[in-house]
């Protein structure tokens, strides 16, 4: 839920769709690595360059799809959000 002020004021949830896609897209590690890495690259559009902690977040990020590069077989990769949701300005990361 990055950049999400309701995560501190109220309820934030994840739409169903979403959830049923990764649970039933996510059935082996390499299905792990490559959904850790579709979110990853979605997080990376979505910070913020003025933001004071924005290189430590894109430094993080570069590292988790290092990780999954490494140790997935990214080509296989699957979409887990349409065009649709990714423009969308909440970002729901499982």
């Amino acid at each position: 839920c990055y950049n999400n002020v309701q995560v501190f004021r109220g309820v934030v949830k994840l739409r169903r769709g979403l959830i049923a896609k990764v649970m039933d897209q996510t059935k082996t590690m390499d299905d792990v690595y490559g959904a850790f890495y579709v979110f990853s690259c979605m997080l990376k559009s979505k910070v913020a360059k003025d933001d004071p902690n924005a290189m430590k977040i894109l430094n993080r990020l570069e590292t988790i799809k290092k990780v999954c590069r490494e140790n997935g077989a990214l080509h296989k990769r699957k979409s887990y959000v349409n065009n649709r949701e990714t423009q969308s300005k909440a970002l729901f990361i499982v």
